[in-house]
């Protein structure tokens, strides 16, 4: 017996030494969470007590409501609904992409082989956050997602997407101070019209100017 315990010792021991063990291969992926989901909202799942946001895109929130044909309907249901189909009786792997934003982690999540954001996309149940799209190496497949969705009016485009999903997923202008818009306003109006003219005047000097007949 006591043989025994001894053996099973070394094992625990092989089993929990670095890059060998589970739990000590787990440290070198990166963090994340995988299992079978809660839907909290069409862009945000739960496992077990961690929430994650899926990163570049934007649902519509409990609450609001968009209209197709006439009819009113809440669509922050409808698209936390329309993700729980997609990813009924699948396990979802969702890895970190960002440290932007911690608590809820943003997440790139696959079913399978599968982006789960396009699928999403595609299905019409959210838009791509423009704000983080264009440093997102996925933009353009995203982009051509959604465009899909508004084409063959799948979900929010059997209507209109809400205006303040719209919004949101804007890029975001550079707000301009009024005092660097005075001094774009006076640069533009304090124009040296004869030094322009003077310059227009003078040969061109470039190397293409002496490589022309």
């Amino acid at each position: 017996m006591q043989k025994l315990f001894s053996t099973l010792a070394i094992l625990m021991a092989i089993l929990l030494a670095p890059g060998i063990g589970g739990v000590a291969r787990a440290s070198s992926f990166n963090p994340g969470a995988a299992g079978f989901p809660t839907v909290l909202r069409g862009d945000q799942l739960l496992f077990g007590a961690m929430a994650v946001d899926l990163f570049g895109i934007r649902a519509p929130q409990p609450g609001t409501v968009c209209r197709a044909d006439n009819i009113s309907f809440q669509c922050g249901d409808a698209a936390a609904q329309a993700v729980r189909r997609i990813v009924q009786d699948y396990a979802v792997s969702c890895e970190k992409v960002s440290d932007s934003q911690l608590f809820p982690m943003l997440t790139e999540c696959h079913i399978g082989q599968s982006d789960l954001n396009r699928l999403i996309l595609r299905a019409g149940w959210a838009l791509v956050d423009m704000n983080v799209c264009d440093t997102y190496a996925r933009c353009k497949t995203y982009i051509a997602d959604q465009n899909f969705a508004r084409d063959n009016h799948k979900g929010m485009w059997m209507g209109s997407p809400p205006a303040s999903l719209i919004a949101a997923t804007k890029k975001s202008e550079t707000v301009t101070s009024p005092g660097a818009k005075a001094a774009i306003r006076n640069a533009i109006f304090n124009v040296d019209l004869a030094a322009e003219m003077k310059a227009q005047q003078e040969p061109d000097r470039t190397l293409i100017s002496f490589l022309m007949p």
